[in-house]
């Protein structure tokens, strides 16, 4: 009974904390004028997520928890830090999706005989920039690394991860039929959901691994845990 009691708790807060953060992350859009605020409120969104999973994985091993401001703060500080670094993310995407839909309506024209073949070749692209679109923000958020480095890591993880890529494309795709079926629960959890079963899943897949080496609970109070984690994960 304490251990069902414990699950419905931390349930509960889970919950609960998944709607304040989709009630910020609504906040962080509008005052970016919604088309400069969307990039910048998903970094914020993921950096709070990441934090939560971090903090997690680390008290499980018994390393340090890093302090952490509270989830407005923390939200709002990454929202501007990373304001034009989550631009140029959004912007890559947005390219993507761009040309992937002009190439539908061409191809919706009809240019011969290669046509079909085309068409199936921009689906294939199609899912797999899918993929990248749910990946790039759990990944650019755990890397402190340029756009390029963090394009090349996304794509090899991708390519490399297919069970991982068809899960959350599977989450994505999940969350949108709910979405359709019960359009309640779009201003309740929004994005904030199924941004945090991608991440838990690329958490504990082994893609972002923290040995228990990682920052042990003896170690110093001046210990950069951010970059120590950064090193080892990246071996």
């Amino acid at each position: 009974m304490p251990a069902l009691v414990g699950w419905h708790v931390r349930i509960g807060e889970l919950v609960g904390r998944l709607f304040v953060l989709h009630l910020v992350w609504l906040l962080g859009v509008v005052a970016g004028g919604v088309i400069l605020g969307a990039a910048p409120a998903t970094m914020a969104l993921n950096a709070v997520i990441r934090r939560d999973l971090l903090n997690q994985a680390l008290d499980t091993r018994n390393l340090v928890v890093a302090e952490r401001p509270g989830l407005w703060q923390e939200f709002w500080r990454v929202w501007r830090t990373e304001f034009w670094h989550a631009q140029a993310i959004g912007a890559v995407v947005l390219a993507g999706w761009a040309v992937l839909g002009l190439d539908r309506l061409v191809l919706r024209g009809g240019i011969g005989e290669v046509t079909p073949w085309l068409s199936g070749l921009v689906v294939v692209l199609s899912v797999l920039w899918a993929a990248v679109t749910l990946i790039v923000w759990p990944v650019a958020v755990h890397f402190d690394e340029p756009l390029p480095r963090v394009a090349k890591l996304v794509v090899v993880l991708a390519l490399s991860r297919p069970a991982q890529s068809l899960v959350a494309l599977a989450v994505a795709a999940g969350w949108l039929g709910l979405w359709r079926a019960s359009p309640g629960l779009v201003p309740v959890f929004g994005v904030a959901l199924p941004a945090w079963c991608v991440a838990w899943l690329y958490w504990h897949s082994g893609v972002l691994p923290l040995p228990d080496s990682a920052v042990p609970v003896e170690a110093a109070d001046d210990v950069d845990i951010d970059a120590a984690i950064r090193a080892l994960a990246e071996r």
